[in-house]
């Protein structure tokens, strides 16, 4: 067995034991149902971790391209409250017009996903399985510490390292939190996770500047141009004038303006906490290089949990995140992070 093998043997185990506890009641009572596609590398690998954890357990295994999907729709939405679900993707299963993570958790059915596994390189495996160890009590801990400094904050100060700086200076919205800490309804997400995130309760006081280290493409790959370049922000709108800026990122902004009434809004802030991603070991895949222990920003004005802090009439379409290149991060006037890590 390979190195990788192994870490995602121990990984899966412990999502399973740990997480997402189907060894307790209530949810040993229930089905568990692993559904997975062999259609790229790692998610054979990490659907063989899971097969061989679940051998003495009362469980299904599909693999998706052997059954009917509208069969397996009525099987899924059939399934028992405190049942589980794990989906091992390529890409994302399309079964119909909802995300299947939510539909089942509306049904109060446990759903873990791993997706875009396709699009992870193969230098990449080992990282994303040490991105799924299990480290909650870690995270917990973080998790609460940085939310009750934010909660009870009204500044916050973001200092690039060519002192570019992002300032709000108002109140925040109530930090939400996701540390893979599994309960009841909360048994839903897509790995690897651990995050905070938040918003100020007034866009007015959101300005200044950021220097932008890293941006996504069409492609979920994150591009890192030659130099960084600034975003200008006033009262939560950006704009973009810098010669360095890459053709790409400008289209980007084009693109949002042609659908949200020639605007481009910075909403929330983001503070993912995931430590066993770094700048040595990335993911390039944006929806996971996003989860590192860093401070990253949405542009664009859609966001579903925050979607009613902006009129029912204002179109949001579109979110995306972008990645300064961070210095500091002061919340009033406490020092959170430096050097890459928290430190609270």
């Amino acid at each position: 067995m390979t190195i990788i093998e192994d870490k995602l043997l121990l990984a899966t185990k412990n999502i399973l034991e740990k997480s997402l506890t189907i060894k307790k009641s209530p949810y040993c009572d229930n089905e568990i149902i692993l559904i997975y596609d062999l259609e790229s590398p790692l998610s054979k690998l990490i659907a063989e971790a899971y097969i061989q954890n679940l051998k003495n357990i009362n469980s299904e295994i599909i693999d998706i391209n052997t059954v009917n999907k509208d069969e397996l729709i009525k099987r899924l939405w059939a399934l028992k409250e405190f049942s589980t679900v794990i989906l091992v993707q390529s890409t994302n299963f399309r079964l119909d017009n909802f995300r299947i993570r939510l539909q089942l958790h509306n049904n109060w059915v446990g759903c873990l996903e791993h997706n875009h596994l396709q699009y992870m390189k193969d230098d990449e495996y080992e990282n994303y399985a040490d991105a799924i160890e299990y480290k909650t009590p870690y995270y917990d801990k973080l998790s609460l510490k940085l939310k009750e400094i934010c909660d009870n904050a009204e500044t916050l100060k973001v200092i690039c390292h060519d002192w570019s700086v992002l300032n709000i200076e108002w109140w925040f919205d109530s930090m939400k939190q996701n540390t893979w800490n599994y309960e009841w309804k909360k048994r839903w997400w897509t790995l690897p996770v651990w995050e905070n995130f938040n918003e100020a309760t007034d866009f007015d006081w959101v300005n200044w500047e950021l220097s932008i280290l890293i941006y996504p493409w069409m492609d979920f790959q994150i591009k890192k141009p030659d130099k960084v370049f600034k975003i200008k922000i006033e009262k939560s709108f950006i704009t973009c004038n810098d010669i360095n800026a890459p053709k790409e990122f400008i289209e980007l902004l084009e693109l949002i303006k042609a659908s949200e009434n020639n605007e481009v809004m910075l909403r929330e802030l983001w503070f993912w906490l995931n430590s066993n991603i770094t700048n040595n070991k990335q993911l390039a895949d944006v929806n996971f290089f996003e989860r590192k222990a860093w401070f990253h920003v949405s542009i664009w004005k859609k966001h579903q949990i925050y979607r009613k802090k902006l009129h029912k009439s204002i179109v949001q379409r579109y979110h995306i995140d972008i990645f300064p290149d961070i210095k500091e991060i002061y919340v009033w006037n406490i020092k959170i992070f430096e050097n890459d890590k928290y430190i609270i």
